[in-house]
């Protein structure tokens, strides 16, 4: 009984000497005021109750105005004094500015046994602000010390503390919503302009962006509180415990933006950099969002290091001579000045981010804007290369104009001289042919004065007018300037007028009509002086009695010919006939040497009528 007193008085007198050692702190002034500097704090490890903290005298003097202690899983136990030395009742609200902290627990000296909680953790239906606060009322000339506990366990904890009068907070908070909405109003605006890019010019690198802000609006939501006042309690408690997914989704929807904007697969160290980032990322969503593995630490630290390589990834493209690199680099280095500042402050480095919640919002805002000029920006850097890539053209152009100028009257020359060789060369072996023929000529008339028997006499004639058709061929190549083609009408008068001098019997008349009007390469003529040299002996030789007419067509449509030739004699019997040399050599020249066809009719007159084509190969 005699200790239980003891420790009674004990604690009694620790209390009192508490209180009469804090500092006060007035609520009379009419101005905010932020009163951690001005107050007591304990950072608890051991789990100690209010009472055990107060009773071991474990408060001692705080002078910063901000407490930022990153994510150690520690209790903070603020105790500060207000006073109230007016006439009138004031009322104050106690704001903790930070819209993050999960756990709030008040105290009142006069009543350490009433709690009022507030945090995340504990959102009751009529929160309606960005950051949580507290109602104080003090009554005239009166005094009371305030106990707070605040921890987290999913997110960093930073936050200052202040007071301020009713009417001045609603105004700011209001007026700190209208921003927070209208930022994220007009980056979601960007977001749409990016995704209907991609629709429209099928640049994967808007679809990536889009959903990069995306996810970035969904973050930010949370950080500035927005997400803790418009959505459903059960949402924020998830919401809450997935920091780590929010962040490497951020990271995955940059980095495959950046890949696609700054086009890496030429730069292939830098796109596996990327690629590596993105497994990492999806490593730690799978193993550290696990409340057993939980350390936003390591979530933080692979974001530093992706800005960082963000960054000097945008500069090293645009020194590879990706000129729309430098839209990147530009709108990159606002965010990435915003997100330097957001991890120096999620390390508890420094607190600067509570003076400016939303720079990451205006930094993506500026940045969303830069980029959404990079369509424009690319055409026109498109036209400036078109326009150069026009003007090297035309030069060149020209350049090579005069150069093929210069090579065609150079190999116009070297061919007209080649042509003219050609030709000297052709009309000279055409010669040759032509006097070879003459020679054999003149060798079987020779041969022909020794032989008496008429019939082997009557082959020879035959032989001669062959050999001779052949070489009225080559005779018509000497004189005409086409060496390519023979004008068969020359050809063919020429031809049957030695015939008639050789085969028309004394006291005969026979008339020759011809009808000529084609022209024909060199081996085809051949084969029809050949076949006219036949048809026309024979008619000499079988076909009359006494005067007869013999008519000779030759027609050309295109590579189409018609050769008709025919007699008004007596005719003759195909079919005792078949052994004759003359008709054998017709029908190989026609059928075999011009692939044509024959139509006969031999019954009462003689006529022929031979149809083939010349291959458009052999013309010119």
């Amino acid at each position: 009984m005699k200790h239980f007193y003891i420790k009674f008085f004990y604690t009694v007198f620790i209390i009192v000497f508490s209180s009469l050692s804090a500092q006060d702190i007035d609520v009379s002034k009419k101005q905010e005021a932020y009163i951690l500097k001005d107050s007591y704090i304990y950072f608890d490890t051991k789990d100690l109750n209010l009472t055990q903290i107060i009773t071991q005298n474990l408060f001692k003097p705080y002078q910063k105005e901000y407490i930022n202690i990153a994510m150690k899983n520690v209790d903070i136990w603020i105790r500060f004094k207000l006073v109230n030395r007016t006439n009138y009742k004031v009322k104050k609200m106690l704001i903790l500015t930070s819209p993050l902290l999960e756990n709030i627990a008040l105290f009142r000296q006069s009543n350490l046994n009433t709690v009022l909680y507030k945090g995340v953790n504990h959102i009751q239906k009529e929160h309606h602000t960005l950051v949580p606060f507290y109602n104080i009322i003090l009554p005239p000339h009166s005094s009371e010390i305030y106990y707070l506990k605040v921890n987290s366990i999913w997110t960093p904890i930073d936050f200052r503390l202040k007071l301020d009068n009713h009417q001045h907070f609603k105004h700011n908070d209001r007026v700190q919503q209208f921003v927070d909405i209208l930022l994220i109003g007009f980056v979601l605006a960007l977001m749409l302009y990016s995704f209907l890019l991609y629709f429209y010019i099928k640049d994967k690198s808007y679809l990536f962006y889009s959903l990069y802000l995306i996810a970035l609006i969904y973050q930010q939501s949370t950080y500035l509180g927005l997400t803790q006042i418009y959505f459903p309690k059960e949402f924020i408690d998830f919401d809450m415990r997935i920091p780590v997914l929010k962040v490497n989704l951020l990271v995955i929807t940059a980095a495959l933006f950046a890949m696609n904007f700054l086009k890496t697969k030429s730069l292939r160290v830098i796109d596996k950099i990327y690629k590596l980032f993105i497994i990492v990322s999806i490593v730690e969503i799978l193993f550290l969002s696990n409340s057993y593995f939980y350390n936003l630490y390591i979530v933080i630290f692979t974001g530093f290091l992706f800005i960082l390589f963000n960054l000097s990834a945008g500069i090293i493209s645009y020194k590879k001579g990706n000129k729309q690199a430098r839209l990147f680099i530009v709108g990159f280095s606002i965010v990435f000045l915003s997100y330097f500042l957001i991890i120096l402050d999620a390390i508890g480095f420094t607190s600067i981010i509570q003076k400016y919640q939303n720079i990451l919002m205006y930094g993506t805002a500026f940045e969303a804007l830069i980029l959404s000029l990079a369509f424009a920006d690319r055409y026109l850097i498109l036209q400036k290369e078109k326009n150069d890539a026009d003007k090297l053209i035309l030069e060149e152009s020209k350049h090579r104009t005069e150069i093929i100028k210069r090579e065609v009257i150079k190999k116009t020359q070297e061919l007209n001289s080649a042509l003219e060789a050609k030709e000297l060369l052709l009309k000279e072996l055409t010669h040759r042919v032509k006097n070879n023929l003459q020679i054999i000529l003149s060798i079987i008339r020779l041969q022909q004065d020794d032989i008496a028997d008429e019939t082997i006499n009557k082959k020879f004639i035959d032989l001669e007018n062959r050999i001779n058709a052949i070489s009225k061929t080559y005779s018509m190549l000497i004189i005409k300037d086409n060496i390519e083609e023979i004008d068969m009408r020359g050809y063919i008068e020429s031809l049957v007028l030695d015939i008639k001098d050789t085969m028309q019997k004394e006291n005969q008349t026979i008339k020759i009509e011809t009808d000529i009007n084609a022209k024909i390469p060199l081996r085809e003529s051949v084969y029809i002086g050949l076949i006219v040299n036949e048809l026309v002996t024979n008619a000499y030789k079988y076909a009359f009695d006494s005067d007869g007419i013999i008519s000779i067509s030759l027609k050309q449509n295109g590579n189409s010919y018609i050769l008709k030739i025919e007699d008004n004699g007596k005719g003759y019997n195909s079919d005792g006939t078949q052994d004759s040399l003359g008709l054998k050599l017709i029908d190989t020249l026609v059928l075999y040497q011009l692939n044509g066809t024959i139509e006969k009719d031999t019954k009462n007159h003689t006529r022929y009528i031979i149809s083939f084509r010349v291959p458009s190969i052999y013309k010119r």
